[in-house]
């Protein structure tokens, strides 16, 4: 009995025990979840379903695999804080408006958030934003607007849906605008249509479920950085993750993942 007592008040003291205790109440709670949606308890049972599950999976391969240079929403997937600083842009939110506002903003695109961290704090998209976008007119930042809803619209996040239904005029406009002169996008993108001179990233389908697992898999591709890549390694081809474990993660970056219906 008095062993006991110690190991129960060993566990109570070991935070690695009350994480542990946490996240399988948390899990606990998924497979409730999990259970309602269309395809039920698969035969191998209710573990599968947080196997497969993004929303399970996705912050710990978050926290192991990217967050050493990533942040999302500031920490690594999973709450905690790494010891060294971003080499590389928070992914909360990816690709949503929020998150290109914010990019194309000349206040915060040198900041950690998004290239502060990186070889590209002193490139060409910087000192776009920071000169250009910051001297823009009235005029010319509602048009960003406007491309800013059609990059986003590339992506097709479930929680913009709604919004981009009833934005569809915009968004279209948007997408006229960003290969116009006044906007300047596919000076150094590609966007709707191959060019062989891009030197950035692809912006046709940017941060789509398929695109996202490509830059997983490999950014160094010339559809992305090429060999301007900085320090980004190639996941996939099973260097480092399958392609179950990189569609997990994107999807989880997304916010993709099955929530009954209210």
């Amino acid at each position: 009995m008095f062993l006991t007592f110690l190991a129960i008040t060993k566990d109570r003291r070991d935070p690695a025990y009350k994480v542990a205790v946490e996240e399988a109440r948390r899990n606990a709670e998924r497979v409730k979840v999990l259970a309602r949606s269309p395809t039920g308890i698969p035969r191998e049972g209710a573990v599968t379903l947080l196997r497969n599950d993004p929303l399970t999976q996705g912050p710990k391969l978050f926290a192991k695999n990217c967050a050493s240079c990533h942040r999302y929403d500031g920490h690594d997937g999973l709450g905690g804080t790494p010891k060294e600083p971003p080499a590389a842009s928070d992914l909360k939110d990816f690709a949503s408006r929020q998150w290109f506002a914010g990019l194309l903003d000349p206040q915060r695109v040198d900041g950690l958030h998004y290239f502060g961290g990186t070889k590209f704090k002193e490139g060409k998209m910087v000192k776009f934003v920071k000169t250009g976008v910051g001297v823009f007119s009235s005029e010319q930042k509602e048009q960003l607007q406007k491309v800013i809803a059609a990059l986003s619209a590339e992506a097709g996040l479930r929680a913009q849906r709604d919004l981009e239904q009833r934005d569809a005029a915009v968004i279209a406009e948007g997408r006229t605008l960003a290969t116009g002169e006044a906007m300047r996008c596919t000076e150094c993108h590609q966007f709707g249509k191959p060019d062989e001179d891009a030197t950035a990233p692809d912006l046709t389908g940017y941060g789509s479920r398929q695109w996202l697992v490509d830059f997983i898999s490999n950014p160094a591709h010339a559809r992305f950085y090429g060999k301007r890549n900085d320090r980004m390694p190639a996941f996939g081809g099973d260097k480092i993750l399958d392609e179950h474990a990189i569609g997990l993660l994107a999807d989880w970056l997304r916010g993709d993942w099955y929530e009954p219906a209210r």
